[in-house]
């Protein structure tokens, strides 16, 4: 065991830094190990080599520019301790997104209308609502999913939840219009 130089543990202390990072930068902050492939990835040979991704999100432009300078400092602190060789590289990188405050303030103003238990969420995945912002107003209405299971395969939502976040985006896009007051 003392000689062995296992790339998995690494990958392993560094997901649980990750995790302290983000914690450490609560409440509006997350992070994860989102990909990782392990090599050789057989069930009986000590992983020679990991790569995976490290996903930060945060609002605050300055907050994430912190994680990602303490994981860029700690993570090569773990790899010596271990034996182990790193190398960091930025697959990716997407700024804070404000949404236009009219349409977010529609969003909310249709919520409470129609009588819906609502808040404010920080998403930051990259949706395509994002890049629409540059060019266009732009707001969100997020769903509820079964057990907070989102963006995976076995997401699931209820009927009434799904018919609650098309009438709030209907009467948010129709106060945007000035359709009716």
């Amino acid at each position: 065991m003392p000689m062995r130089k296992n790339a998995g543990l690494g990958m392993a202390r560094i997901t649980e830094l990750v995790h302290t990072i983000a914690m450490s930068h609560q409440p509006m902050a997350v992070g994860a190990i989102g990909h990782a492939d392990v090599y050789p990835n057989s069930r009986n040979v000590i992983p020679g080599k990991t790569v995976f991704t490290v996903d930060f999100r945060s609002p605050d432009r300055e907050i994430l520019d912190g994680m990602k300078a303490q994981l860029e400092a700690e993570a090569p602190e773990i790899a010596k301790e271990l034996g182990l060789g790193i190398e960091i590289e930025v697959a990716g990188h997407f700024d804070p997104v404000t949404f236009d405050e009219k349409c977010v303030t529609a969003v909310r103003n249709a919520a409470d209308r129609l009588g819906y238990s609502h808040r404010d969420l920080i998403s930051g995945a990259g949706h395509d609502a994002c890049w629409i912002n540059r060019v266009a107003p732009t707001a969100m209405v997020m769903c509820p999913c079964v057990d907070g299971l989102s963006h995976n395969e076995a997401e699931d939502i209820s009927k009434e939840w799904a018919t609650a976040g098309a009438d709030v985006l209907f009467h948010a896009v129709v106060e945007t219009a000035e359709i009716v007051s």
